[in-house]
């Protein structure tokens, strides 16, 4: 009886949706720029971005703001937002099926829901927004003007960006809904191939060590030069882009499968795509390499901590174990949503390192240094013992292990230890030493607080994707005073959010003023706040990198924008945080659009009174406020 209920419950529910969402609809979707015309992309699903996966497509507007943007199906608008970021203007519209399709980057929304939201932001005095209209409250039919394109948020060009989304709100793939305006019959284009250790005893070319794989290209197929070397368990990485007909863009390419001696051993199709799980994009892409300035490859296996759901794999997740003296056939097919396909062919040869290598390194060395490569410590030294032991002794304090060169380029040896088996201190080797930086091993799922003499670290469970083993360290440049807070490696990703405590120079700040800043080799610096106790000042972060402390007392510049209304406002470090403008003591509201530092008025009506003392108080994030008063 009690299952009966429940089903009961359950139908009369359904039923007493504003449509009948399961029931079958043959509504075609129909293109939101130009229907029935023939359309460009410059962006399409799945492609990598720096912290997501790009969702839905970007359709181009001819460079220029103003395209009608037509509803794709008939629906009506649940959701509207306002944003300096992200989407910037968006509207979102639910449709008989249960999707919902979105239409971000707008300049303008359709005239009626256009007065809905000013009278909602005069009367909240908010510019930034978010609303939920009431259901049909602006309903509208397939091809009817629901806004004008633009380029609001965080656009870096005129389009229009277009989603569809399923009911649990997954983003769907827009070309799979038969859209005749989008032409393609150009496969995918490869434009790099590498092939990763995945532990300690893997080699490729007789190295531990990420290599890329030089390639001929014909047509559309592709192939390694030369057949490859390698031992032990590899992943293989691949760096590509998808084009369609009438644009230069680079697009994403969706799915690539890898058939190793016949039998498929990966497969990635990135169709459908939950928001939740946007940051494992991590460790989608090499996130070492993206760190070190080189380009987004697809893993063409799983790693550590990654959950995302479009992929299909063997048991070994992807990863291929190289056997001694056997031959692997592999054949990796690139398909974008259209069916059209190039090849990769490539052999790899299971064979046993060698000792001695003709190669070099790819930096100077100086006697010994060393990386640390996820859970590998990897140590080089020059090698001119004269006649003494080439091994190295590792100091862990309380004893001292020695290690042998695991190869050698050149005059240089080459060691691997396991961390997981230890975190030494310091290293010796031919009278050469080497204090290493303070190393930190981290689990995920896991509370730790790391604590040094200058900074705490407080992990959640949920901070990391995989192991860590954390470099602290500190200095103050002689150049500039500046105290640097590393926190390392820079090419190790972050879950979520790590709360970190620095110890600041006594004295040295002025704390309404003064704020954490990201800072880079190259001396830029980025906002990321910070609340001061005593001489700490705690902040939160989803980067390992260099941190610093830097004061801010320069308030926002002001100044009117020809006329119209408008004006300019910016800020030398900090950035703006807030502003608010009045008309003879009344509330305004003014548009802003940080990529251009462009704010301007937006009147509630025509009858609005446009005369008397305008006052703009403009703030920026260390507390600074510049107050431009002026008579309209």
């Amino acid at each position: 009886m009690k299952s009966n209920r429940i089903n009961l419950i359950l139908l009369l529910f359904l039923y007493s949706l504003p449509f009948a969402v399961l029931a079958q609809n043959s509504d075609p979707y129909t293109f939101p720029i130009r229907p029935n015309k023939t359309n460009f992309l410059s962006g399409t699903m799945g492609e990598l971005r720096s912290s997501h996966f790009h969702a839905g497509i970007d359709i181009k507007t001819g460079g220029k703001i103003g395209e009608p943007v037509h509803a794709t199906k008939r629906g009506y608008i649940t959701r509207i937002k306002v944003s300096t970021s992200g989407y910037g203007n968006a509207l979102y519209m639910l449709h008989p099926d249960g999707n919902t399709s979105v239409y971000a980057h707008l300049d303008e929304f359709a005239p009626e829901i256009q007065e809905y939201v000013r009278q909602e932001q005069y009367k909240q005095q908010t510019f930034e927004i978010e609303l939920f209209p009431k259901p049909y409250q602006f309903a509208f039919k397939t091809q009817e003007v629901i806004g004008i394109s633009g380029n609001t948020g965080g656009s870096l060009g005129p389009h229009l960006h277009f989603e569809i989304r399923d009911s649990q709100q997954r983003v769907l793939n827009p070309l799979h809904y038969g859209f005749d305006e989008i032409k393609d019959n150009i496969p995918p284009i490869l434009q790099g191939f590498a092939i990763r250790p995945m532990n300690i005893n893997s080699r490729i070319s007789g190295e531990f060590k990420r290599t890329e794989i030089s390639i001929n290209r014909t047509g559309f197929n592709y192939k390694a030069i030369d057949t490859l070397n390698a031992i032990g368990e590899i992943g293989l990485e691949l760096w590509g882009h998808d084009k369609l007909n009438g644009s230069a863009n680079k697009n994403g390419i969706s799915i690539i499968e890898v058939e190793v001696n016949g039998e498929t051993l990966f497969k990635q199709n990135i169709d459908v795509m939950s928001f939740s799980l946007q940051r494992h994009i991590l460790v989608h892409y090499p996130y070492d390499v993206k760190m070190t300035d080189g380009p987004r490859y697809h893993k063409l296996y799983i790693d550590d901590g990654n959950q995302l759901k479009f992929y299909e794999t063997q048991s070994t997740n992807g990863v291929l174990h190289i056997e001694k003296n056997k031959l692997y056939d592999v054949n990796i097919k690139m398909y974008d949503p259209y069916g059209n396909m190039s090849t990769l062919e490539l052999v790899i040869n299971g064979k046993q390192s060698e000792k001695f290598l003709n190669n070099s390194l790819d930096f100077q060395l100086d006697g010994i240094d060393y990386t640390i490569e996820e859970n590998i410590l990897k140590i080089f030294t020059i090698s001119n013992c004269e006649g003494e032991s080439e091994e190295l002794n590792l100091n862990f304090g309380d004893k001292i292990e020695s290690i042998k060169p695991e190869y050698y380029l050149n005059n240089t040896a080459v060691y691997l230890w396991e961390l997981k088996n230890g975190i030494p201190q310091s290293v010796l080797n031919c009278n050469k030493g080497l204090n290493l930086r303070s190393i930190h091993e981290v689990y995920p799922n896991d509370y730790k607080v790391i604590s040094t003499d200058k900074m705490n670290l407080k992990f959640s469970p949920y901070s990391l994707f995989d192991t860590l083993y954390l470099e602290t360290d500190y200095e103050i440049k002689t150049n500039d005073s500046l105290e640097i807070f590393s926190m390392g490696p820079i090419t190790t990703p972050l879950k979520s959010s790590v709360e970190v405590e620095l110890t600041a120079i006594p004295n040295h700040y002025n704390p309404e003023k003064s704020h954490v800043y990201r800072t880079d080799d190259a001396g830029n610096f980025t906002y990321e706040g910070g609340e001061w106790q005593d001489e700490k000042i705690n902040f939160s972060t989803r980067e390992l990198s260099d941190y610093t402390i830097l004061t801010d007392s320069i308030a926002p510049l002001v100044k009117e924008n020809n006329g119209n209304y408008s004006y300019i406002i910016e800020d030398e470090l900090s950035g703006i945080k807030s502003y608010e403008a009045k008309l003879n003591g009344e509330w305004i509201l003014m548009k802003y659009e940080p990529k251009d530092n462009l704010i301007w008025i937006d009147w509630l009506n025509e009858e609005m009174n446009k005369t008397g003392e305008f006052v703009l108080k403009v703030t920026d994030n260390a507390g600074n406020e510049t107050e431009y008063i002026t008579k309209l």
